[in-house]
């Protein structure tokens, strides 16, 4: 693609950027975006990057697939926004929730359409101190489940909950994949435990088999209830609809986001209606005013659609090439390169050096991979479940080459 930006114009507009855009990271951006499509994200300055980070999970049908393109077309041809809860029956949202709670299967009978997944998480924050009448919240280490002050409650790590303190009073924070923690923890004071399914920002981290089911058996003997945060888990990112589901366990709420919009900016918190029926009491206990965009859930039946077409078995079979690729790095850089997981297109490498460096010298080369919040040896790979074997091999072939740069 040939550059749609003079020199000029881009370096205005990373100035720009800097003096009107409240950033949390400090420094200029590296790039001014121009287009993206697929798995490929586009510079103004005409270079093109491999997008193996979906952005941060969101494209998971690719950037611009073109079933969303035109459902968002459509309907912001029809009408963009209206009162989008209380008041009148909007279709696409009917068609949505429909999909998404048929896809979380039995007692998922509602849902409380949102617009992020921080928004999200307070819902079902909301909802489960209301229903339960009690306080407390466990929570796990190199947990994340947002930034907002509740949501940031039940984030695990110190530096980020520290300056912003007090903040909700019980929160326990217990080891990941430990129900013996957990069994100490929770108690007849416990609301609900909150646990990703596999730990996002935590490092792609997979419990194991055992510790879904035993943290249900703990929310049933003490009362809580199970809130499972499939934000970055969900719309088939592991090869299921949740994650979750590689387990028999049935949460009491489900915590959606990022890729439920097909790019655009929507969540969800799926529930039994007997759990929603606590909101109604008194009326207007939640609301939302972008929450269920028509657009932006026009896009999400679209995005729905295109992974229910034969696209989660695509996602095991794509995510099975994947690891086996990165296995034989493994092997071929031992002490560096010191661990392979996660589950369909959701994996990690683990290095025995900080993976900020190779996460830019890997940019350098074409390729967009990123780190996690609560892990620094983690380089996160999540790209779009749409990504062909040949641009897996392509990504593969640059982290070898990246690999043997630093183990020279």
């Amino acid at each position: 693609m040939y550059p749609t930006m003079s020199g000029v114009e881009i370096e205005s507009y990373r100035d720009r950027f800097v003096r009107h855009l409240s950033q949390t990271v400090p420094g200029r951006k590296e790039f001014v975006v121009a287009e993206a499509r697929g798995c490929t994200v586009t510079t103004a300055d005409g270079r093109s990057y491999l997008d193996m980070t979906s952005g941060i999970g969101v494209a998971n049908v690719g950037h611009c697939h073109p079933r969303v393109v035109e459902a968002i077309q459509a309907q912001a041809a029809r009408y963009a926004h209206v009162n989008v809860y209380g008041r009148f029956v909007v279709p696409e949202q009917v068609e949505l929730v429909e999909r998404l709670t048929g896809a979380a299967g039995a007692g998922f009978d509602m849902a409380y359409l949102t617009s992020s997944g921080a928004e999200s998480t307070e819902c079902a924050m909301k909802l489960a101190r209301k229903h339960t009448g009690r306080p407390k919240f466990v929570a796990f280490e190199r947990a994340y489940h947002g930034r907002t002050l509740g949501a940031l409650s039940v984030s695990w790590r110190e530096e980020w909950r520290a300056p912003f303190e007090p903040l909700l009073d019980e929160v326990m924070f217990v080891p990941y994949d430990s129900l013996t923690a957990a069994a100490a923890a929770v108690d007849d004071r416990t609301a609900a435990v909150i646990v990703e399914p596999i730990q996002g920002e935590g490092g792609i981290r997979v419990p194991s088999d055992d510790f879904l089911p035993g943290l249900r058996e703990l929310c049933d003997a003490t009362g809580a209830l199970l809130i499972v945060d499939e934000v970055q888990g969900g719309m088939g990112r592991s090869g299921r609809w949740f994650a979750h589901q590689h387990t028999d366990v049935r949460p009491d709420i489900i915590t959606m986001a990022k890729a439920v919009g097909g790019g655009l900016p929507l969540g969800a918190v799926l529930a039994s209606a007997e759990l929603f029926a606590t909101f109604v009491d008194p009326p207007l206990s939640h609301l939302t005013t972008m929450g269920g965009n028509p657009v932006a859930c026009a896009a999400g039946i679209a995005a729905f659609d295109v992974i229910a077409d034969g696209l989660l078995d695509r996602v095991v079979e794509a995510g099975e090439y994947l690891r086996t690729g990165l296995a034989a790095l493994c092997d071929e850089f031992a002490g560096l390169l010191v661990d392979v997981r996660g589950r369909g297109l959701w994996c990690a490498i683990e290095l025995s050096v900080d993976a900020n460096p190779v996460v830019a010298r890997m940019q350098q080369l074409g390729v967009l991979v990123g780190s996690v919040l609560n892990q620094s040896g983690t380089v996160r790979i999540m790209p779009p479940l749409v990504i062909s074997d040949a641009e897996i091999d392509t990504f593969v072939g640059v982290l070898r080459t990246v690999l043997g740069e630093v183990a020279s």
